[in-house]
């Protein structure tokens, strides 16, 4: 699969995720997971460890059809914002407009501020800081 197909399918409309209690947590509510579980090239890409998919992601913020299911896909890839994601599952058109219009600016300065210390971790498919 091309990573330019993965990208286009970065759509509002087509993202479907789930939150999930991280392997070995006690608790069923705290820091969950966020995971992609649909469309394939989108499970795909939040799987891939490439920093280069972040930086991308993170230009489709400026689009508001696309930046609900960029900043999921950000929040899977990098755990951060992964309460915001959950907490605005059921009604991402509120994340727009409580979140969405400063979440480029946020990422920037996010991925500014760590890009050189990120680790892909391939067994929790996540990026990591590695200090």
């Amino acid at each position: 699969m091309e990573l330019t197909d993965q990208l286009d399918a970065v759509r509002n409309n087509r993202i479907q995720f789930a939150t999930m209690r991280p392997e070995g947590s006690q608790f069923a509510t705290l820091e969950r997971r966020v995971v992609i579980t649909e469309p394939q090239e989108l499970v795909a890409l939040s799987r891939s460890g490439d920093l280069g998919v972040l930086e991308q992601l993170v230009e489709l913020l400026n689009d508001p059809d696309r930046a609900w299911a960029a900043m999921v896909l950000l929040a899977a890839m990098t755990r951060v914002e992964e309460k915001i994601a959950d907490n605005y599952a059921a009604r991402p058109q509120d994340w727009w407009d409580d979140f969405g219009k400063t979440a480029f600016a946020r990422w920037s300065k996010w991925l500014a501020e760590n890009r050189e210390k990120l680790r892909w971790d391939p067994d929790n498919k996540v990026f990591f800081s590695k200090d």
